[in-house]
């Protein structure tokens, strides 16, 4: 398959169709099917509705686990070691990302905590070591979504990488059921018949394993009783449902409800994950695999809008990195292609090529049909500003979005935004842990084409705004611009180089200059295309004034942090960060920043590693700057574990203050204290050439972090 509009619309509508199955499924999880049919009868939408969808382990696996192509240089081969190393670099210890219930209890917890003391994949998964039950519980199925998007029509090669990730955690029928979900995906791209999507993905696991057996076992059921969905649910309930298996979610009765619902749904995408999520057991699962089967194989033309307003384009995360916990599906998408694109040597065409050279997730061109890139809309607090991805106009491609406002008059405005940074006060739970680092900073510009719709006469006044979590202020640019219906207006406002800001939104205010002058109130549309984050950060942060995000009793963090293991809280006017023994980790910033500065205070107070971290890119990979033991500051590399680059002589005391001046361009890195130089070295072997920073110790040490400064070289 070529990268054209089909795919784009497939390879959308499959991201799409598994969030949507996701959020369907979420809060009715571990329900029987008598306790969803007594409740809601027949489901025909959400049966909850969120402020925003908080992270979710289906979600986090997927979208998460395909960045091991980008950073192993796209190698189809991807070995257990590669699959293993990303597990551990995008998964934080203990929170966050899945359910840590508990070694023996919870699959991937088991798994994890094997790979941290030595036992290497596929070991880490297997049933040798861990056991059968443990071993075919659900999640390596959950997480290979991915491998199909990434494999358009290559359900071979789809297959392969979903059972080798599987194998990091699963073994037997976990990992056959990983193969089946993204074989069918793969399948779905070119092929719009499901039984023989179903009979593909079902072709490349043994013939003989239960996966399969029950698979084949639920299609004959089916084609004999073809009008009654509920019935086939009790024959599967009875033969093989929960009271077969051990452990807490066992894949065999799961997989037995997804090929049920998709024969019965019989292609069409509404009707498949209603009757997969009405027949309950781990329904937000289920109905996302599905979902993305469906999605891929109906396209995003083929998934009814009415399941988009809840989605919004926006995705939550709850990996270790903060930045990649903020994402819109168009962003995912376009990860997806290039890595596509990449992996195939498929030649892009000028759309493509567009949306492949700008920074990951800051640029919005509404080219995915029906796509908003989590683009909000508020007027005076009221839902009633309509957004509209449309084809009849644009200023560069083909397609741009429009916002409608059914009733205003002149004098009114509401706003365009893009939220940048969220609290707990935006969502309804605290689901699977997330926290987050803003996406956008202090010195950043933003740049967007607006205009008034054609066939309106109307002018609106644009001035374009920012809004910070620590004090909520608004800080409006001192530049506005008129904007009419004649022409495409660029609009840009940089934001302002600051001290304390985190940035938490951007927009626009719209205000109606001239309307319908016929008439008091009217109606008013405006386009918005081409919007750019170009990156220019320059800031200050003293972090013994971070907020606290208080969750839940359990899961709190100073803002704009999250963190790989250990204590961060903010007391005594610093950051305090104390660790047990593995390094204490809290990581912030943009994962693409490149070349930068970087100036950190830091007081040691217990033990004898103290780092500041750049280029941070995951729990296994970055660079450290620290004090060391028997007087030494020390560079250190990690992966996965730290070894030293170099270290010099430089006599430090606990209770100390110092500030460190990092400086990392190209593949050197260098630190000054006080203005002078104290340390510089090159990097030549597999340099990280970008990343976060971060702050953390090791060796059960206890740190207090001052402030900040970092400013981006260009």
């Amino acid at each position: 398959m070529q990268l054209d509009r089909l795919y784009m619309d497939k390879m959308y509508g499959g991201w799409i169709g598994k969030i949507i199955g996701v959020i369907h499924g979420a809060n009715v999880e571990g329900w029987e099917y008598q306790k969803i049919k007594d409740t809601f009868g027949e489901i025909t939408t959400y049966p909850f509705t969120y402020k925003n969808f908080c992270a979710d382990d289906d979600i986090n696996g997927p979208m998460l686990y395909i960045r091991a192509l980008q950073d192993f240089n796209y190698n189809k081969a991807l070995s257990f070691e590669d699959m293993a190393h990303t597990l551990t670099n995008y998964v934080a210890d203990g929170h966050g990302f899945f359910w840590w219930g508990g070694y023996g209890v919870s699959t991937e917890h088991t798994a994890y905590e094997n790979l941290m003391n030595g036992i290497p994949a596929p070991r880490s998964g297997s049933i040798a070591q861990n056991g059968v039950t443990m071993a075919e519980q659900i999640g390596g199925q959950i997480f290979a979504d991915g491998w199909g998007f990434l494999c358009p029509g290559d359900e071979k090669l789809a297959a392969s990488l979903a059972m080798k990730m599987a194998s990091v955690t699963h073994d037997g029928n976990g990992v056959y059921g990983a193969a089946f979900v993204a074989a069918c995906i793969a399948k779905a791209y070119v092929c719009d018949d499901i039984e023989e999507i179903i009979r593909t993905g079902l072709s490349l696991i043994p013939a003989d394993c239960e996966y399969r057996v029950v698979a084949e076992d639920v299609i004959r059921y089916v084609k004999e009783n073809p009008a009654d969905w509920r019935a086939a649910f009790h024959y599967v309930e009875k033969h093989y449902g929960y009271q077969h298996y051990e452990g807490v979610c066992h894949i065999i009765p799961n997989a037995a409800v997804m090929v049920l619902s998709m024969m019965y749904g019989e292609g069409d995408y509404s009707r498949t994950i209603n009757i997969c999520n009405m027949c309950g057991w781990d329904t937000d699962c289920n109905v996302g695999n599905v979902g993305s089967i469906l999605g891929v194989m109906n396209g995003i033309s083929g998934i009814d809008n009415s399941w988009l307003p809840q989605i919004g384009d926006f995705v939550c995360a709850s990996g270790s990195l903060g930045y990649l916990n903020i994402q819109n599906v168009p962003q995912i998408a376009t990860l997806t292609a290039k890595t596509t694109h990449e992996m195939y040597g498929i030649e892009p065409n000028e759309m493509w090529q567009e949306l492949f050279s700008h920074e990951e997730g800051k640029y919005f061109n509404f080219e995915y049909p029906k796509s908003t890139f989590g683009i909000r809309a508020d007027f005076a607090g009221k839902p009633n500003v309509i957004l509209t991805n449309v084809d009849d106009e644009c200023y560069k491609g083909t397609r741009s979005l429009r916002a409608t406002v059914p009733v205003l008059g002149n004098g009114d405005k509401f706003k365009l935004y893009y939220k940048t940074y969220y609290t707990p006060s935006d969502f309804d739970d605290s689901r699977y842990d997330p926290d987050f680092s803003p996406i956008v900073f202090p010195g950043d510009e933003v740049k967007a084409r607006i205009k008034v719709s054609r066939n309106q006469q109307g002018t609106v006044k644009v001035v374009p705004y920012v809004r910070g979590r620590m004090t909520g202020n608004i800080i409006e640019s001192e530049t506005s611009f008129l904007v009419d219906e004649k022409e495409w207006k660029e609009v840009s406002f940089k934001i302002p180089e600051a001290t304390d800001m985190i940035v938490e939104e951007i927009g626009f205010y719209i205000i109606c200059v001239r309307g319908n002058m016929a008439m008091r109130q009217f109606s008013l549309s405006v386009n918005l295309d081409e919007m750019e984050i170009i990156s220019h950060s320059n800031y200050a942060m003293h972090l013994g004034k971070l907020p606290n995000e208080k969750w839940n009793p359990i899961h709190e963090l100073p803002a704009h942090l999250t963190f790989l293991r250990g204590i961060f809280r903010v007391e005594e006017d610093m950051l305090m960060a104390s660790g047990s023994g593995k390094p204490a980790e809290a990581y912030t910033g943009n994962l693409h920043w490149s070349d930068y500065k970087l100036e950190a205070t830091l007081k040691p107070l217990l033990g004898d590693h103290h780092h500041v971290l750049v280029r941070v890119q995951g729990g296994n990979r970055c660079y450290a700057v620290g004090l060391a033991p028997e007087g030494k500051l020390a560079l250190y590399k990690k992966y996965e574990d730290y070894t030293t680059l170099h270290e010099v002589d430089f006599e430090w005391q606990h209770g100390e203050v110092y500030t460190l001046e990092i400086t990392a361009k190209d593949n050197k890195i260098t630190v000054s204290v006080a203005g002078s130089e104290v340390l510089t070295y090159e990097d030549t072997d597999r340099t990280y050439g970008h990343g976060c920073i971060g702050f953390g110790n090791n060796h059960a040490s206890r740190t207090g972090f001052i402030s900040y400064k970092l400013q981006e070289i260009k």
